[in-house]
């Protein structure tokens, strides 16, 4: 695949997605909502269970790209959504952890598959 297909299909991806699969057009609104969408996703696909509390993720996202509130904020929103889950750590109460929901995931995939060709 030569640079211009990409772009062709990076394009198509923008003007289509985001019509296509809200869960996508959310976390994709800015920077700092893709750095927690990715964080998320990258511990789910990993079986990553134990590192999925808040704090770990926040610590993760470069703090040149979102401040702890704006990142808050973003979670919350997806959380009232329901794009993402939040649930007390059954080893420890003061923490939450995040998981995506089955719509974020399903969403996920479906939109990856354009991906997949290279």
């Amino acid at each position: 695949m030569n640079s211009l297909e990409l772009i062709k299909i990076l394009r198509k991806d923008l003007s289509q997605s985001n019509s296509q699969f809200i869960t996508i057009k959310f976390f994709r609104r800015n920077l700092s909502s893709y750095w927690v969408w990715i964080c998320i996703l990258e511990r789910f696909y990993n079986n990553n269970n134990n590192n999925n509390n808040i704090e770990n993720i926040i610590k993760e996202i470069p703090s040149e790209h979102a401040s702890r509130p704006t990142l808050f904020k973003i979670i919350d929103d997806a959380v009232k959504k329901k794009y993402l889950v939040k649930e007390i750590d059954k080893n420890d109460k003061r923490k939450f952890n995040l998981f995506p929901t089955s719509q974020t995931i399903n969403e996920f995939e479906e939109w990856a598959k354009i991906f997949k060709a290279f």
